[in-house]
């Protein structure tokens, strides 16, 4: 790589094509991205500027002392290149931190054992549903936090106007315009949705590019491709944070994959169709065990079932 072409990018001067050509030397070996942090972009600049000015002037053999006007003209030129070349060294450093910043390694948290907590860099604070993940940086950089999630999680957002909040998942990303957020991003059963509890949230599908800004107690959800916003009927379906499953309005299947994850068994099923189930009310507090979950579901069910504690298996008849 020639020292030219790195000068051009440490001055923000290079296209994008030679960006894009620095950048993957970088990437070729630590010992390049050491040799441009070593690079002294003062000393540097001024070697260039030096050898300029000896090409193009002929220095007497005994030079005369210049006129004052002429020497003070000379002492603003050069601290003008002074100060240009300092301006030039922030600006590179500037570049190096944002390189540096967008090369940051990534990290994966998954919820293994029940619900979990994480709390970000920038103080936002992340709640997973068992099973989920979220991927982010070590470090965020300037222009924006962006993170992405797989599975359910609650999003309450640190704001930094500047910097904003991106949560990517497998159909949508969301720009966090507010606070407090919850996201199922499925995408083995293909479902997303987004639920606002305070704040602004935009989101934007991935491959259409539609988008849509949510305001609060609103649910934006994904049906054939297209983004459907509704009104949020019913936010103790947001109360898992605190360790709470809400029946009200589930399916018995949904309600048997929400006990699967929160209490680590399994069901089996012994008849030739679901067990019918209408709860218009009904929660669950996961403290209570997987026991007290059953006697509650039968209470709006029909159906008997045996619990074997030692595999942890749940048979339904």
């Amino acid at each position: 790589m020639e020292d030219r072409l790195l000068f051009k990018f440490l001055k923000n001067e290079a296209s994008a094509k030679e960006v894009r050509e620095v950048l993957d030397w970088l990437d070729e070996s630590p010992a390049n991205r050491e040799y441009l942090n070593a690079l002294d972009e003062a000393d540097f600049a001024l070697q260039i500027w030096q050898t300029k000015l000896r090409r193009e002037r002929l220095e007497p053999a005994a030079p005369k002392r210049a006129p004052m006007s002429l020497r003070l003209r000379g002492a603003v030129r050069w601290a003008s290149a002074v100060a240009a070349v300092l301006v030039m060294g922030l600006a590179s450093g500037y570049l190096l931190t944002e390189y540096n910043l967008s090369r940051a390694p990534e990290v994966t948290f998954v919820s293994t054992n029940g619900q979990s907590t994480l709390h970000l860099m920038d103080g936002t604070r992340v709640w997973l549903t068992p099973g989920s993940s979220v991927s982010y940086p070590t470090r965020f950089g300037r222009k924006h936090r962006t993170v992405s999630l797989k599975g359910e999680a609650m999003f309450e957002v640190a704001p930094d106007a500047q910097c904003p909040f991106l949560v990517k998942t497998f159909a949508c990303t969301a720009r966090v315009l507010g606070t407090r957020f919850d996201i199922v991003a499925d995408e083995e059963n293909n479902e997303f949705s987004a639920a606002l509890l305070n704040g602004r949230l935009q989101v934007t599908h991935n491959e259409t590019r539609g988008s849509v800004v949510m305001n609060p107690l609103e649910i934006v959800r994904l049906d054939n491709g297209l983004l459907v916003k509704d009104k949020l009927e019913d936010v103790d379906n947001y109360l898992w944070t605190e360790g709470i499953i809400n029946l009200r309005g589930l399916k018995f299947e949904e309600i048997v994959r929400k006990l699967e994850a929160n209490f680590h068994v399994r069901f089996v099923v012994e008849r030739d169709r679901m067990p019918s189930v209408n709860f218009g009310w009904g929660k669950v507090a996961v403290s209570s065990g997987i026991e007290h979950a059953l006697e509650v579901l039968r209470y709006g069910s029909d159906f008997e079932y045996d619990y074997d504690r030692n595999a942890g298996v749940v048979t339904i008849r």
